[in-house]
């Protein structure tokens, strides 16, 4: 089998378990590291096995042997750097979110489509096969309609400084609010008509609780919750007319229970035996995506990440939060854009 040489930009957590997917892979191997710092780089590489390593991302995105680029590094980054490989050649995966808003989002998958070069969003969820099932599931009407949905994740990030820093694009709503609010978005199979936020804020400005009610067409809604200040059972129900299904684990879904209307369990579905991380399924569909010159996949489409990435904006912005980065309203402005009539 050919293997699929992938070049990995930040030497940093995320990029550790990319990496360690990528050597379990077959038909991949993680080829190249960067770090802006070289000898971090160097020693990601022994740690990990990767045959180069550089001390900056330029080098890397220039190496003719790198086929696929993954971003790894802070929200901040991620658009700037995509460019960068796309400007290059070089197809990219990104690392949620796929950046802090939609101005800097739309802006990188139109030089994709002008270059007509891959670039995805690693939004691992939506390439897992236990996620498609769930939606399948929801939308077969075996248990009715759909009626409401609600989902959650909480970790204790409050001391990460990527989550605490607007210069880093942080808060809890874009590192893993991401995953509850994908999720119900999958369900419904649409943005909603309107929600209502209750945010509250970390003292640098970024969010660190969310709690947003959706309500959606058809007298449908849904509850999401993300808080970085304490762990959370990562849990989502879908609620059906004639049952429900919950499902453990949102932002890596590992086990199904579909129940009847007697509120017994019905069905039981486990994640796949061949499943190994689960960041397996992206990169798959990235390859796929690359070897037949498509410049997005269908698992996850640039209007998708356009959409979400909107969403996600505008969820921050109505509480008032920006950051100090290209494409970001000054506060008068946001002011202004969400005064009270």
């Amino acid at each position: 089998m050919i293997t699929f040489k992938v070049g990995i930009l930040g030497a940093g957590a995320i990029a550790a378990r990319i990496a360690d997917c990528l050597n379990e892979l077959s038909g991949f191997t993680p080829y190249a590291i960067a770090s802006r710092d070289e000898a971090k780089a160097a020693a990601f590489a022994v740690t990990h096995q990767i045959e180069k390593s550089y001390g900056s991302y330029d080098e890397l995105i220039a190496d003719p042997k790198v086929e696929l680029v993954y971003i790894a590094t802070v929200t901040s980054t991620h658009a700037e750097l995509a460019k960068r490989c796309l400007e290059a050649g070089k197809p990219c995966l990104v690392e949620k979110p796929f950046s802090f808003n939609s101005a800097t989002t739309r802006e990188v998958l139109e030089l994709a489509k002008e270059k007509d070069l891959f670039c995805g969003e690693a939004l691992w969820t939506r390439y897992m096969p236990l996620t498609h099932t769930v939606v399948k599931l929801a939308n077969e009407s075996l248990l009715g309609p759909v009626r409401h949905v609600t989902a959650a994740i909480g970790y204790d990030l409050h001391e990460v400084e990527r989550l605490t820093s607007p210069e880093l694009a942080g808060g809890a709503l874009l590192d893993i609010g991401i995953y509850p609010l994908s999720f119900v978005v999958s369900i419904m199979g649409q943005l909603p008509a309107n929600f209502a936020p209750s945010i509250i804020k970390w003292k640098t400005n970024v969010d660190a609780i969310d709690a947003i009610q959706l309500n959606f067409a058809k007298a449908r809604s849904a509850s999401v919750f993300a808080t970085m200040t304490y762990n959370t059972e990562n849990k989502a129900t879908i609620y059906c007319t004639g049952g429900r299904i919950e499902v453990d684990n949102v932002n890596c879904p590992e086990k199904v229970t579909v129940y009847g209307t007697n509120g017994q369990p019905v069905q039981i579905l486990q994640k796949p035996e061949k499943q190994k991380s689960g960041y397996e399924f992206e990169f798959m569909a990235a390859r796929e995506a690359v070897m037949t010159g498509k410049i997005e996949t269908p698992e996850h489409t640039h209007q998708d990440i356009i959409h979400l990435s909107s969403f996600l904006e505008t969820i921050r912005r109505s509480a008032g939060i920006v950051f100090p980065l290209p494409g970001e309203p000054s506060i008068e402005e946001l002011s202004k854009q969400f005064k009270k009539v």
